[in-house]
């Protein structure tokens, strides 16, 4: 649950200082994309965190079960899928720079965000099929090819991310283009997302899949289903590092959002210093006015 509350904080932060962006500095590149997916982590951190809390906040109800399953597989799948949109942008990005800036216009990220958003959601709504009565095996296939589109999307990432990797080499080091030096610091930052991905989430989703294929009768029913679903149980937590760990990356790995996020700190203490400065001041005036009355 702690994993969760400091993910969904982490993400509400990205997705305020994208959305105010004090510095004018934010809104470049592939920030829609960013954008979306710290929206993503953000709903599945809460969901996560209200599933994972149902024993300390609301009594069980059908309801709340289906709101908190609905959420947490929507968010997790769109974060997949996010990501793996981002990873196609970088590739695109680093391998036809000119004729990209075509492909990925404002409109056109929107309308692919619509598409990803609404598979996001029919992809959590597959969580509870069971409330629509289906025999037992249809369900159990139904969540396994759930985890079989996640784990393609997966693959994807990597497929184009070792490409990147591969292209930034042979480019060798920046030659000094800063636009250029952001882009591959962006690029590099992407696939270090995907490696967290492969290591956090990746083997949570694994677990689960291989649990529902034994309970499909594909291995020992009984026996290999108890240990894997005890696997995947203990393994949550490290899956939900995932979605707590990309801001953190962001700050520690792009500059103009860790600038943003000075930016933010310094309004609030000038701020607070303002209003501290002001109260002051009224007090003194305070005091002095009951000073004058006094005399007079």
């Amino acid at each position: 649950m702690s994993v969760a509350a400091t993910g969904a904080v982490l993400n509400f932060v990205v997705i305020i200082a994208m959305a105010i962006d004090p510095l004018k500095i934010l809104r470049k590149g592939p920030w829609l994309t960013i954008l979306n997916l710290a929206i993503a982590d953000f709903i599945s951190c809460i969901s996560c965190f209200f599933l994972w809390g149902v024993i300390f906040f609301i009594p069980k109800s059908e309801l709340y079960d289906d709101i908190t399953i609905i959420g947490w597989g929507f968010g997790s799948s769109a974060s997949f899928l996010w990501l793996t949109f981002l990873s196609v942008q970088i590739f695109a990005i680093t391998k036809f720079p000119l004729k990209s800036r075509h492909w990925f216009t404002a409109l056109k990220i929107v309308l692919v965000g619509i598409a990803v958003w609404l598979f996001a959601f029919l992809l959590g709504l597959s969580l509870i099929t069971y409330r629509f009565h289906l025999p037992l095996t249809i369900n159990l296939k139904i969540w396994t090819a759930k985890m079989g589109v996640l784990q393609i999307a997966l693959v994807i990432q990597i497929v184009l991310n070792i490409q990147v990797a591969i292209e930034i080499i042979r480019s060798g080091r920046s030659t000094g283009n800063p636009q250029n030096a952001k882009h591959k610091n962006i690029a590099k930052t992407v696939i270090i997302l995907t490696l967290i991905l492969f290591l956090t989430a990746f083997p949570y989703f694994l677990f689960k899949q291989l649990e529902l294929l034994a309970r499909l009768g594909y291995f020992d029913q009984d026996e290999t289903a108890r240990v894997l679903h005890y696997l995947s149980y203990y393994y949550a937590p490290i899956a939900m590092l995932n979605f707590a760990a990309n801001p953190i990356l962001y700050a520690l790995r792009l500059p103009d959002y860790r600038q943003t996020l000075l930016a933010f700190v310094g309004k609030t203490r000038s701020s607070q210093l303002t209003n501290a400065f002001s109260l002051k001041s009224q007090k003194i005036n305070m005091s002095e006015i009951s000073e004058r009355h006094t005399l007079t």
